[in-house]
């Protein structure tokens, strides 16, 4: 295939990329693109750069690319200082990191077939050259990255299409006769303990919402991910969350969840609503439900849920749990892209790893 040749325009300072102007024209892409999904959504990204991102000395490095063929693409990425035994890195990474379920650019006016990947990557390594040291860009589908262009694996992220099921039952119906029988049984011991429903929040209902999460979702996700590495330990994630709800329940985008047995919550889900999509992204239950399974009724109830509203598919995201697999999803292959910058500084770390790994 000819190579194409790539036009790239950057935006450096956090000032330039909530400007009016190129929001303006983010949003376009968006309205533009047959591939977008909600982590290209200006306000989520938005959100993680002020909370997040900050706490990370995050530096923007976003880029309108445009081929001599007509593709656009938005290019959401960022460059973050790591400090090590010997130096520091700058590494280019996805806006929202692990956070975010997808990274891959926003394609608009063609399809992302039609995009000539391998001329791309290339282009870009030259690009940013200058601005970082190495770059980790994950959680890609594996046909952004063509072979030999540095691909790496990365988890696959579990999808559960809801055509065709006009409810829970028809859901169960794709799973294991085990996993069926244990979830009906599980509801029927909940129901003793009083009337079972899912609530979810309205555009009104955003108080209520951040009431849920703070004394419910946050304290039972402490008590149970408690080490310091996990990820709500990290600065500003709860102010991130907080801020996702707020915003996100008002515009229609954020998802809030409560399973309640009786007048009680027992467990809870955060997640994102696009193109009727549903995003899992952050559950947690009370402990002192466990014998009930309030997770996994959790993640029943929002599928019955999602039959009745419309939802077509319910992304899982990363991350290879048993309890998604009991669902029987298929499996969306992802992918990762690494480099080294094409500068001494690069060939030097390229050549500084290659000895560790070695040794």
């Amino acid at each position: 295939m000819r190579a194409e040749r790539w036009r790239f325009e950057w935006r450096r300072t956090w000032a330039e990329v909530w400007s009016s102007a190129f929001e303006q024209t983010w949003r376009a892409l968006l309205a533009a693109s047959a591939s977008a999904h909600v982590y290209h959504q200006p306000a989520l990204v938005r959100l993680w750069a002020e909370t997040c991102g900050r706490a990370a000395d995050a530096e923007p490095m976003f880029g309108l690319a445009r081929s001599q063929d007509g593709a656009e693409l938005l290019l959401p990425w960022v460059v973050v200082r790591y400090v090590g035994r010997f130096a520091a890195r700058r590494t280019l990474e996805p806006a929202g990191g692990d956070l975010f379920g997808y990274h891959d650019p926003l394609v608009a006016r063609v399809r992302p077939a039609a995009v000539d990947w391998s001329a791309f990557w290339r282009s870009a390594r030259d690009q940013v050259r200058s601005g970082c040291d190495q770059a980790l860009l994950r959680f890609l589908p594996p046909s952004y990255i063509p072979a030999g262009d540095g691909r790496l694996r990365s988890d696959d992220s579990p999808v559960l299409d809801l055509r065709g099921c006009a409810g829970l039952d028809d859901v169960l119906a794709r799973c294991s006769s085990s996993h069926r029988v244990d979830v009906k049984r599980q509801m029927r011991r909940l129901s003793q303990r009083g009337d079972v429903r899912l609530w979810t929040a309205g555009p009104a209902d955003v108080a209520e919402a951040l009431d849920e999460v703070r004394a419910g979702l946050l304290p039972a996700y402490r008590a149970r991910w408690n080490a310091p590495a996990r990820r709500l330990q990290r600065p500003a994630l709860e102010l991130f969350l907080e801020r996702v709800v707020t915003a996100g329940v008002a515009s229609g985008w954020a998802h809030v969840s409560a399973l309640r047995a009786g007048n009680r919550s027992i467990a809870w889900h955060v997640g994102f609503l696009d193109r009727g999509r549903l995003y899992y992204w952050l559950p947690a239950h009370d402990d002192a439900w466990a014998n009930y399974s309030p997770g996994k009724l959790m993640l029943a109830s929002l599928l019955d849920a999602g039959c009745h509203a419309g939802v077509t598919e319910v992304h899982l995201l990363t991350g290879n749990h048993e309890y998604k697999a009991a669902w029987n999803p298929s499996a969306q292959p992802l992918a990762a892209i690494a480099w080294k910058a094409p500068t001494i500084r690069g060939r030097l770390m390229a050549w500084y790893d290659a000895v560790r790994r070695a040794s």
